[in-house]
């Protein structure tokens, strides 16, 4: 199941929150709930950066083959240290990253998060936990107030897994398949 290891990592502090109160320790339990919740926003971003540059790293696979030239450049120059250019984090959609594909994706894209209310949320929520993260290690960590609870923050990444799958869905399909985006009729009447 896709974010098993974040799910692990959650589980595993409320078994330690439960435990601090049922010890009697509710002052440490608070305190181990505040450092939680930022390591939580961290665990996530770090999450879904792995997740998204894989997906891009396999386009080349794919609709290129594998050339090794191609897989190279992109390695180089579009997924080392370029995660936080994909997105404009403050933005409440994914406009700046689907546009990486072209237009034809782009519009295929958009109208397919138009029809879709949940994958439209799950990218607000996306773009939610990736500026908290952004503003978390650049607005001194140690005194960031995550204003969620952990248990909001895990519901923020699951519906997030939605937008995720989305894209692998549709970057990672091969290119014969006349459903993929970039590779149909539908969007423009012709290929």
């Amino acid at each position: 199941m896709a974010g098993d290891s974040i799910e692990r990592f959650y589980e595993t502090h409320q078994k330690l929150y439960e435990f601090l109160l049922q010890s009697g320790e509710p002052t440490f339990a608070v305190e181990a709930n505040n450092n939680f919740r930022r390591s939580l926003i961290l665990a996530i971003a770090s999450y879904f950066e792995h997740e998204i540059t894989d997906i891009v790293r396999g386009i080349s696979k794919i609709h290129a083959n594998g050339s090794s030239i191609i897989c190279e450049l992109l390695e180089q120059k579009a997924i080392n240290r370029q995660y936080h250019t994909y997105f404009d984090w403050e933005k409440k959609n994914a406009n700046k990253f689907f546009g990486l594909f072209g237009a034809e994706f782009q519009a295929v894209a958009k109208e397919k998060v138009r029809g879709d209310s949940s994958l439209d949320q799950a990218i607000k929520n996306f773009l939610e936990l990736g500026d908290t993260r952004n503003r978390l290690v650049h607005l001194n960590y140690v005194v960031f107030d995550v204003d969620k609870t952990p248990n909001d923050i895990m519901s923020l990444f699951r519906s997030s897994l939605i937008f995720v799958d989305f894209l692998t869905t549709t970057l990672l399909k091969a290119p014969d398949n006349p459903d993929a985006p970039g590779h149909s009729d539908s969007a423009s009447g012709t290929k």
